[in-house]
């Protein structure tokens, strides 16, 4: 069993002094909890000895997962110890570790919905929306990868501006204003100018760009009215 854990605390990406403290099995539901603590380094006998802390606090995070078992981390924190470089921690006001973020936000960028998100990484849809809505009012940045993935491209002769032109982050600041005529994309507009005014973060305010832009591309022929304008500013 010790192997094991130790397999497992390398698959996690766990660096000493932390270390696998045991694991709960539900093969019924296909879910494995890791505890997960810090430990001493391994005495004579090389036996790992748990480290003389004091106030812990328990955090849960759900976490990438691993083939079709759900992962869910319980980590024993010791009080004042930083967790902010670790994949395996998360945000203490969100229920995911980094590293499912980043596949979650990788998702968004790519325009797919909540609903499908959940679907493929077996997620509750109650806390992708806490997630999603975490970002949208500026209370969490983005993948923390720094580059963004290839935005949707329009076609050719597509009258839609590339996701790079200035237009798009003058709309969603409100320096550039359009006669809107589709409710839809009123409020779509409305809605993510408002957002934008919080979200301080340049990959969040990437995904809002991006997200405006993938709604020209599939609604171009609905928004000749407003594309019109968009070239002319161009």
């Amino acid at each position: 069993m010790t192997d094991a854990r130790a397999v497992l605390g390398h698959l996690l990406g766990l660096e000493e002094p932390w270390a696998v403290r045991g694991v709960d099995l539900s093969a019924r539901i296909r879910e494995m909890v890791v505890h997960v603590g810090v430990e001493q380094p391994r005495g004579w006998f090389g036996r790992a000895r748990r480290a003389p802390v004091g106030h812990e606090r328990e955090m849960d995070w759900r976490h990438v997962n691993v083939g079709d078992w759900r992962v869910q981390l319980k980590v024993a924190v010791p009080e004042g110890a930083d967790l902010s470089r670790f994949g395996w921690a998360g945000e203490d006001e969100l229920p995911f570790t980094r590293a499912l973020t980043r596949q979650i936000f990788a998702l968004f960028r790519e325009g797919v919905s909540l609903e499908h998100i959940c679907k493929l990484l077996n997620l509750p849809l109650t806390e992708v929306w806490r997630y999603r809505f975490a970002l949208d009012t500026g209370r969490q940045g983005g993948s923390g990868e720094g580059e963004a993935l290839p935005a949707t491209s329009a076609a050719g002769d597509s009258a839609v501006p590339p996701p790079e032109h200035p237009v798009w982050l003058a709309l969603l600041e409100g320096r550039q204003e359009i006669d809107v005529r589709v409710l839809a994309l009123k409020l779509l507009l409305g809605r993510s100018r408002g957002q934008f005014e919080l979200i301080t973060d340049d990959e969040v305010r990437a995904l809002k760009v991006r997200e405006l832009h993938r709604y020209f591309v599939r609604n171009e022929r609905a928004l000749a009215h407003e594309l019109a304008q968009l070239r002319e500013m161009a």
